[in-house]
């Protein structure tokens, strides 16, 4: 699996005493009406045994993680009353005064040492009101990999502070459009790293994650003809199946092992199901009507999509158990790209309104509706992160389409693609 190599002193935890947890776990109710984001302070990491250069670059990265994920209001470093490189990072050496009169109630502290290629970081969660630390990590690995070292902190303490692990160590795939060439890249979730994963099409669209993050699938186009690729994450392998018909958006089942496509013969849509070794299988859900963009719930038993059977392009949910479906969109005459979120609660879509596309979400039986984006620019093909409490989606909000990603109640948008080209069809992966 990838980087797992990095945390060779977790197992330590429970010998170590900076590395113990508190007993008292603490938790942040994001539902509540009186939620307020946390103030919490990142000094710049403390350089250790001679070790220079890096201090502010890892306290920048764990800064953005916290600041990303929703739950933090962090504090201007030039209004700490200490200085980083003279203060000390443990419990015992915390001088709490001078951190509540900088309004802090959470100290991430951090210090370093390297040599050659390797690094060692030792990070801490200090709670300042309580005077108690609340988690403590030490990480030793290649200095590559500091940065997913601070991510890998930072999910730990979404996870002590929620009940549930953060998406910093994730990725986002997408499409890059420039030129004649339409490629799929892969990003940190946080924008940075941009990889190309299919320099050999000169069309490559609709990459999708599998349930467990080894395989995106896509389709790929070499001439006239389309195809289900398929590449092996970790390895960079491909695997490519011509179809019978031109094949759009794949989507891999959460349970099954297999992959949903739609397939359209003479014009006619439909959805498939299709094996990983790229033979068609039954029928999903098709007919006279054009049925395109599948999305499964998380258990697998339904089916999110896109049909004009009603006249114009709306969400529909087929129920595989009973074989009925279900229209869930009314409002809008052109509702397209649905995402079912992990938890199963929420369904992500995007909706023409007033000429312009946004970012919707929905109970799966259209009952409830939110509109999250409300701009005059184009928001479309919503993807959740894997924990429910981010969307993916592309926006032309800047001039030109780029990936952007906010928390589901619409607030905290970020741009995380400044490169060339136009970024297109945002897929976020599952937690590696």
């Amino acid at each position: 699996m990838m980087k797992k190599g990095i945390l060779l002193l977790t197992m330590a935890i429970c010998f170590l005493p900076f590395l113990s947890r508190a007993q008292d776990r603490v938790y942040i109710d994001v539902t509540d009406p009186s939620f307020r984001k946390i103030p919490i302070a990142v000094p710049a990491f403390k350089a250790e045994a001679g070790a220079t250069g890096l201090s502010e670059e890892l306290a920048q990265i764990a800064r953005k993680d916290l600041e990303i994920s929703g739950f933090f209001y962090l504090l201007d470093p030039k209004g700490f009353f200490v200085d980083p490189q003279k203060m000390g990072v443990t419990l015992s050496e915390t001088d709490f005064i001078k951190w509540r009169q900088s309004g802090a109630e959470f100290l991430l502290t951090g210090a370093y040492s390297s040599g050659g290629q390797n690094i060692h970081i030792e990070l801490r969660l200090i709670d300042v009101v309580n005077r108690k630390m609340l988690l403590g990590k030490a990480y030793d690995g290649n200095i590559s990999d500091r940065k997913l070292m601070i991510h890998k902190f930072v999910d730990e303490i979404l996870k002590l502070l929620t009940g549930e692990g953060g998406v910093f160590s994730t990725k986002i795939a997408f499409v890059n459009k420039e030129g004649n060439f339409s490629r799929i890249y892969v990003i940190d979730f946080d924008g940075s790293n941009p990889i190309l994963l299919t320099p050999r099409e000169e069309l490559a669209l609709s990459p999708s994650w599998s349930s467990d993050g080894r395989y995106i699938a896509y389709v790929g186009y070499r001439g006239n003809r389309t195809s289900l690729c398929l590449i092996d994450f970790f390895s960079r392998t491909f695997q490519e199946f011509p179809m019978d018909g031109i094949v759009m958006t794949p989507r891999f089942h959460p349970t099954r092992g297999s992959i949903t496509a739609v397939i359209s013969r003479r014009d006619n849509p439909d959805i498939f199901s299709i094996s990983l070794q790229g033979a068609i299988g039954e029928k999903i859900v098709g007919g006279w009507d054009i049925d395109v963009s599948p999305s499964w719930s998380p258990d697998g038993r339904k089916l999110a999509y896109v049909s004009n059977e009603s006249g114009s392009p709306q969400i529909y949910v087929y129920d595989t158990s009973t074989g009925s479906k279900k229209r869930i969109t009314f409002s809008g005459d052109y509702n397209t790209s649905p995402s079912w979120s992990p938890k199963g609660d929420w369904i992500a879509y995007s909706s023409m309104i007033e000429g312009r596309h946004q970012i919707m979400i929905t109970t799966p039986d259209g009952t409830q509706t939110v509109q999250l984006t409300h701009d005059s620019a184009n928001n479309e093909a919503p993807s959740w992160s894997p924990d429910g409490r981010m969307i993916a989606f592309q926006s032309d909000r800047a001039g030109r389409s780029a990936i952007w990603i906010m928390l589901k109640n619409g607030s905290g948008m970020r741009m995380l693609t400044e490169m060339a080209g136009s970024q297109i069809l945002p897929s976020w992966s599952p937690r590696f």
